[in-house]
């Protein structure tokens, strides 16, 4: 489908999209394809800072400032020629201003106390580079995959000193994460949320969009404006289920505290407890050795579980996608906390390999494991023990016509979204 339209370009932004693992890349390259057939030209635009060897580099251009070098540590610039990443940074003395929390602490002492807001002047001055390079006008279009308040604010705040003939719609699509990421004592998100509404009155195209109906429901409440469900596009083909006897339980993602990564050990235990007669199979990505929670007792706890395989914490694309298709059943435990209104690209790319799920009540997706009805929810670890041994007791033929049926579903209302999102940016 096309839209009659004089918008001829579409820029897809994220200034999150500096490491070469996670899905931010990737998303940008899928949004890209889903909306791009919309308009004349595309442009994804990610950190300068992403590393030449980032799978999908060579898709997008890096040319934006990295407005979170307080929170995230970037990526090692080079690998030897064994694949180990290398760092010049961390082969001597590390300058003081290349540590992350110094980095931080200068930031946010420099806002709360001097009133100087580093981080927005130089993301401010990032964006009128990029608009004088690429003549940005009133007849293109900029898109956020992944909205984050650095890169967002300070857009508003720029297309507020333009002419309104002279500013490109915008659209905002919320996920739950770098939105509510500033260097300050005070939230972030109540003052993006606002930036929102400001700029909405003085007359900015702007439309807004979010990953999961909760988000959605409570960003209507807040802003009062309508705002589209949008979820993450299909990111694969549809898999052949193996249905084995003995069934694969995968566990997809970088391991984290948050994904539920320090359950898996309690709720494989909860199994072998209460179904001893009953042999799954385990594939599990493992935790970075320097995250905050990382724990070596409890990984190699977890590598002694017979039948595990604990794979490394970073996968090639390829290696992601083995362990969607050589699996039979998704096992996403994660906080109900902190994915209250979240959704979860590991959670939509199951449902486009065609795998059923058991994940987590009360998250941002779980309604949408309801609606598209591939899965079942669980709350304690002896619901999740059991809730995978129902769901691996279903017949093969009920399994691929649920994980038929919920793909179908998806494809319809991911069309409809871009389709609205095509709309509104060329309206």
């Amino acid at each position: 489908m096309t839209t009659n339209s004089s918008t001829r370009r579409l820029f897809l932004v994220d200034h999150m999209c500096v490491l070469p693992f996670g899905h931010n890349l990737n998303a940008m390259v899928l949004f890209e394809r889903e909306l791009g057939r919309f308009f004349e030209g595309t442009m994804c635009l990610a950190c300068s800072a992403l590393p030449d060897y980032a799978e999908q580099a060579n898709q997008v251009r890096r040319e934006l400032s990295f407005p979170y070098d307080g929170v995230l540590e970037r990526a090692a610039a080079t690998k030897r020629s064994d694949g180990v990443a290398v760092n010049k940074t961390q082969l001597g003395i590390r300058p003081l201003l290349n540590n992350r929390l110094v980095r931080k602490a200068l930031y946010t002492a420099s806002f709360e106390f001097l009133g100087i807001d580093i981080v927005s002047g130089r993301t401010l001055s990032d964006w009128k580079s990029i608009f004088r390079r690429h003549k940005i006008s009133r007849a293109d279009a900029i898109f956020f995959p992944s909205a984050e308040f650095y890169g967002c604010v300070t857009l508003l705040e720029l297309l507020g000193q333009l002419p309104e003939t002279e500013r490109p719609s915008v659209h905002f699509r919320f996920i739950g994460v770098g939105e509510n990421v500033k260097y300050s004592f005070s939230q972030a998100r109540p003052i993006f949320l606002d930036a929102i509404r400001r700029a909405k009155l003085n007359g900015t195209r702007l439309s807004v969009s979010a990953e999961t109906p909760r988000y959605v429901e409570y960003l209507r409440n807040i802003l009062d404006i309508d705002v589209l469900f949008v979820p993450y596009p299909l990111a694969s083909e549809s898999a052949s289920i193996p249905w084995r006897q003995n069934k694969t339980i995968a566990s997809p993602g970088q391991g984290r505290a948050d994904k539920g990564f320090f359950r898996l050990n309690s709720i494989i235990g909860e199994i072998a407890e209460h179904y001893p007669e009953v042999r799954f199979e385990y594939d599990v990505q493992n935790m970075r050795t320097r995250d905050r929670d990382y724990r070596s007792r409890y990984e190699s706890g977890l590598a002694r579980i017979p039948r595990m395989n604990l794979r490394p914490e970073r996968l090639s694309q390829d290696e992601i996608n083995s362990v969607y298709e050589k699996s039979d059943i998704m096992l996403l435990p994660y906080d109900a906390e902190t994915y209250a209104m979240r959704g979860s690209a590991v959670y939509q790319e199951t449902l486009a390999v065609g795998r059923p799920v058991v994940c987590s009540r009360d998250l941002g997706f779980s309604d949408l494991v309801v609606r598209y009805g591939n899965g079942l929810l669980a709350e304690s670890d002896t619901e999740f023990a059991d809730a995978l041994v129902e769901l691996s007791s279903w017949d093969k033929k009920k399994v691929e016509k649920a994980c038929r049926d919920a793909r179908n579903l998806f494809e319809r209302d991911v069309e409809s979204a871009f389709t609205q999102v095509a709309e509104i940016l060329q309206s």
